[in-house]
């Protein structure tokens, strides 16, 4: 019922006006085609990816593994008072990043996986000694034989 009304079809006739009013041009005009840009070494940069990997949210978080937790996460953090949940939840964490870094098809997605891989052991580590701390302190620093 939309498309006979026009609707539809009005949006594409007031794009043609536009670009002739405008004088748009496809990007091949402006930048050649891409064997014309390798043929004048103005090929596609393969370090563009690499130069763009500073781009991310502009919300501030804390670190990963920062003990300070923003007040919208903190009903996650009481969900995960003990070590059993926290390391069941990590380990299931490794066992994705090790899935997903074995799909990875490009050094890109590899070196992503890879990162997040050894955060979470990081995370696993640190959550090993947390434990330890705490069960030293709980037997008053001795050490069980």
């Amino acid at each position: 019922f939309l498309e006979a009304t026009g609707i539809c079809a009005g949006a594409w006739f007031l794009a043609m006006i536009q670009k002739s009013v405008m004088g748009f041009q496809y990007d091949e005009v402006y930048i050649g085609t891409p064997e014309e840009r390798a043929a004048k070494e103005l090929g596609d940069d393969p370090d563009a990816l690499d130069k763009m990997l500073h781009m991310g949210t502009n919300v501030v978080q804390n670190a990963p593994g920062d003990d300070g937790l923003s007040k919208q996460y903190q009903s996650l953090a009481k969900q995960m008072v003990n070590f059993t949940n926290r390391r069941s939840v990590l380990l299931e964490n490794i066992k994705n990043c090790r899935d997903q870094l074995k799909a990875a098809t490009t050094k890109e997605e590899k070196a992503v996986f890879q990162n997040s891989l050894d955060m979470e052991l990081r995370n696993l580590e640190k959550l090993n000694a947390d434990q330890k701390e705490l069960e030293d302190s709980m037997h008053g620093g001795e050490e069980n034989a």
